[in-house]
């Protein structure tokens, strides 16, 4: 074997090896790692969405219609 080839195998090894590692280590790991609960806040009053639905010309809008000569 040449020296390419065995670094080569070489970093084959590693990459295998490291991978069977890590794995197992998320494997062994993962029954004992829990998610936090979630928040839910309680409902607010909701304001009319039928006013603030679709679309809106303000004056952002129409400076970026002016800028973009339309």
């Amino acid at each position: 074997m040449t020296a390419k080839s065995q670094l080569i195998n070489r970093r084959n090894f590693l990459n295998k090896f490291t991978s069977v590692v890590g794995g197992s280590a998320v494997i062994a790991v993962a029954p004992f790692v829990q998610a936090a609960p979630i928040v839910v806040p309680e409902k607010q009053q909701t304001v009319e969405l039928k006013e603030k639905k679709g679309y809106q010309r303000t004056q952002h809008v129409d400076t970026y219609y002016q800028l973009a000569d339309f």
